[in-house]
């Protein structure tokens, strides 16, 4: 019988003495939306770890035996029987708080936490996956909870369930808050641009690594939104190191991350989502046609017509921006399109999710305080999950640290970086050759066709944006799912492409946080960043699927299925297809053959779960 983490800590220790407001009505300028993403969104007191674990419980866990216990990890080990409304073993985890500073031990630096989950697959190299969540200044521990950690609790669900979507049954993976003044955080922020940001994580990844002995492990950095800005700067800090024991970042993926300003990143598009959208935005003939007028005089019609083409016409713009007074760098008059549709999609649908258009009210309970875009806490309902103080202890966290899941003021007086698409993406994209940018199709806080105006206007690898129009679907294996709290789907989920080292991934059915919308997708999406299968088109099973369950030939996939229109130099088709060969869904033609064919391969995967359920 394995040894649970809770028993080899509790052995290890007694033969070792180890010392104990929504979006802004105007924008600041071209740049921000930046602004509007923080507007949006102590003193170290460690609890003494309760060991001590029943001796019959710990017969029954069936946790594996510990890989990164030792002397120096053994006060982060996390017993999950210690975690309320957890019924299940976690396995092997570590978290706690260790500081910025130079030394693991420095007590007066500033701290960032951490919640690192070794793989569950113990075949795993020397490879650690790194998460950060965006905001500024949300948590990494919403992530963990309700995205791709080995626990699902989903906003409006009973109870918290195993994740049979985890990332960590792939790679070993750490949950990071940063930066300083996010979540369990300590010390007072005082990062003025992402070049700070950059600085002090390496800080704490030094200590990270030398604490867990991860010298030379492969790193993979990825994250979600304002984690556009996050993780190119952090990871091309790291490559400028040149320093592969600590700092050997080897790719990297984002989702719907922000890599411009405005209005680019948001007013040019935001009339065409939602004309394409519009079952969803219900507005009235008047608003709609007001809506489109000003598209067109405010120049955002001319701006897509000229920019958003394959291969690029040509650098775009930095200080003529349209809709932007050049003299103040604040909108002209009703150019501020994107606030608009909020505001009249909000009073239409008072429980519009800006993240994902398709929902609707009511407004589901959060056990991490936010629903959908809403802080929302039902008369009655429990602390917020991380607030309670039992999870604190088990945890490691200060006692009394004030958790939410995002907050304010991480950048005291802003962030004053330069947009990551400048400079600081394609140099991550040059030094790895291996980095994934994801965008949610409902995502209307940040838009497609926003980031894929980022991606044809920077340069990399000799040449300025995509050569060619993306139109690779992006298929997800079909499997069993065994437990319908945490299913996902299967088939061509999107479209893709890929050059010179840069994937973009466009992905039907989600919306911003694609991990949690759609957490198949993501998973398949982490088995190609970490070289287990060769691209998004591959027909392979999952890697962890022991069934191998039965794929269809590639040759029926047909092209991407991404819903949304570019401009095209000669009027708008849909991504991924030919004019005249398009489905309802916006991907190309298949005949009856292929369709039949890929209908076959859902009822297989039924067949094989009613045998595992039956049996």
């Amino acid at each position: 019988m394995m040894r649970s983490l809770s028993a080899a800590v509790k052995l290890l220790a007694a033969a070792t003495a180890v010392s104990a407001e929504g979006l802004s009505k105007v924008a600041s300028g071209p740049f921000g939306h930046m602004q509007r993403f923080q507007d949006l969104h102590h003193e170290r007191q460690l609890q003494a770890h309760n060991y001590a674990v029943a001796r019959d419980r710990v017969e029954e866990r069936q946790a594996k035996e510990p890989r990164f216990l030792n002397n120096q990890t053994e006060k982060f080990a996390v017993d999950s029987d210690e975690l309320p409304d957890i019924d299940f073993d976690l396995g092997e985890s570590y978290s706690g708080l260790l500081p910025i500073g130079s030394s693991s031990n420095d007590s007066s630096s500033p701290e960032l936490f951490f919640w690192f989950f070794p793989s569950a697959d113990e075949n795993v190299g020397k490879e650690i996956v790194v998460w950060f969540t965006g905001g500024p200044g949300c948590s990494s521990m919403s992530g963990l909870f309700e995205e791709n950690g080995p626990v699902t609790w989903m906003p409006g669900t009973y109870k918290p369930i195993e994740n049979q979507w985890s990332w960590h049954k792939l790679s070993n993976v750490v949950w990071i808050e940063q930066p300083v003044g996010t979540g369990y955080t300590t010390g007072e922020p005082t990062a003025e641009n992402e070049f700070d940001v950059a600085e002090q994580f390496r800080g704490f990844w030094k200590n990270f690594v030398d604490t867990f002995a991860l010298q030379g492990y492969s790193v993979y950095i990825t994250g979600e939104s304002y984690g556009g800005m996050y993780c190119p700067y952090i990871a091309s800090g790291m490559l400028e190191q040149d320093d592969t024991e600590y700092f050997n970042v080897s790719g990297m993926l984002i989702y719907d991350g922000i890599y411009n300003g405005d209005p680019v990143s948001a007013d040019v598009a935001a009339v065409p989502f939602v004309e394409y959208w519009d079952g969803l935005f219900p507005f009235n003939d008047s608003f709609r046609e007001d809506l489109h007028q000003r598209h067109v005089d405010c120049g955002y019609a001319d701006y897509l017509e000229k920019y958003l083409v394959f291969p690029p016409s040509g650098p775009q713009p930095v200080d003529d921006l349209p809709g932007v007074n050049a003299s103040t760098g604040n909108y002209q008059e009703g150019c501020d399109l994107l606030n608009d549709v909020y505001s009249k999609a909000l009073t239409l649908n008072p429980c519009f999710n800006i993240y994902q258009v398709g929902a609707g009210c009511p407004i589901p309970y959060d056990p991490l305080g936010f629903a959908g875009a809403s802080y929302y806490i039902p008369d009655g309902a429990p602390p917020i999950y991380f607030n309670r103080s039992e999870v604190k202890a088990a945890l490691h966290a200060p006692a009394d640290a004030d958790w939410d899941m995002c907050k304010d003021g991480v950048f005291p007086s802003g962030d004053n970086s330069d947009p990551s698409s400048q400079v600081a993406l394609p140099r991550v994209i040059e030094g790895t050759g291996n980095v994934m940018l994801v965008h949610g199709a409902l995502d209307m806080v940040l838009i497609a066709n926003g980031t894929m105006l980022a991606i044809q206007n920077m340069t990399w690898g000799g040449a300025q944006g995509f050569q060619e129009r993306p139109s690779d679907p992006v298929f997800v294996p079909y499997h069993a799912d065994p437990d319908q709290g945490s299913a996902a789907g299967a088939g061509v989920f999107g479209t893709a492409h890929t050059e010179r080292g840069l994937t973009w991934a466009f992905v039907t059915l989600s919306g911003h946080m694609v991990p949690a919308n759609q957490p198949s997708v993501a998973y398949r999406q982490l088995e190609v960043l970490l070289g287990r299968v060769a691209n998004l088109q591959s027909t392979a099973p999952f890697t962890t699927d022991a069934d191998k369950t039965p794929q269809p030939d590639p040759a029926t996939l047909g092209g991407g299925t991404a819903p949304q229109t570019w401009a095209s130099g000669s009027g708008a088709d849909v991504l991924g297809s030919e004019k005249g060969t398009t489905t309802p869904e916006g991907g190309a033609a298949r005949s009856g053959v292929v369709a039949m064919a890929a209908a076959a391969i859902p009822l297989v995967v039924m067949a094989l779960q009613w045998v595992s359920f039956l049996a």
